[in-house]
């Protein structure tokens, strides 16, 4: 798989979490232009969180939210299920998914997903993602952004082109990360911690992108971090 399409970041602190989803969020919101001048093909996005019980999950869709200008408390929906978020000014749309009590087998969970109105939902991800590749995006346009938690739990039933991130608090395998590599995440979102906390919450959280659209995404966050640490790296 090619490097835009997977990378790791390591997070130092919830702060630092926080600050990575913030930074993604901004990524769909304000998508950069290419080089060539064409528009941004990015607008909504399908995002799905895997990793254990406080491993960031939640605290990385609060900054997520954030970057996508909603201001809305952001809580996990363990028991509502799913929460819906609209930014004040209209242009975004946030779906916050937990699937964590949801059916384990395949036909009760996809019964469950239904009753929901995930299929309506996850239906208007994809059709914004195949316009934008087809039609030149409208700015004023809302977009429609899907984020679920324990998304390894739905397996087939998400669609191929989504956006997963991992959180791995194994410091076994987090030797993996290269220290020079995306250890700026306090710089994404103004903040300025660079210790982990009392709660040794140092971890790695992984992006991987499975199809063009989250491809393209993906890619609009690498450039903004590669932006970021190069004005650090000059200050």
């Amino acid at each position: 798989m090619n490097d835009h399409f997977r990378f790791p970041v390591l997070s130092s602190s919830p702060l630092e979490t926080h600050n990575l989803g913030n930074l993604l969020g901004r990524a769909i919101r304000f998508p950069q232009r290419s080089g060539n001048g064409e528009p941004p093909p990015t607008t909504g996005a399908l995002i799905g969180l895997v990793g254990d019980l406080g491993a960031g999950k939640t605290t990385f869709t609060q900054g997520l939210a954030r970057g996508l200008g909603v201001q809305a408390r952001i809580t996990s929906p363990t028991f509502t299920l799913i929460n819906e978020y609209t930014s004040p000014t209209k242009d975004v749309r946030l779906f916050h998914v937990d699937s964590y009590r949801l059916a384990e087998d395949s036909q009760s969970l996809a019964a469950e997903l239904y009753g929901l109105g995930m299929e309506e939902i996850l239906d208007v991800v994809e059709e914004e993602s195949f316009d934008a590749w087809e039609y030149p995006p409208d700015p004023a346009a809302m977009r429609h952004v899907v984020v679920i938690e324990w998304a390894d739990r739905l397996g087939d039933l998400l669609p191929a082109d989504r956006l997963t991130v991992r959180f791995d608090s194994d410091p076994h395998r987090q030797t993996s990360v290269d220290n020079g590599q995306m250890r700026l995440a306090h710089e994404a979102a103004g903040g300025r911690t660079h210790m982990m906390d009392d709660n040794g919450s140092e971890r790695t959280l992984s992006f991987c992108a499975t199809g063009p659209h989250s491809g393209a995404l993906l890619s609009e966050m690498r450039t903004a971090m590669d932006r970021i640490q190069r004005r650090e790296a000059i200050s």
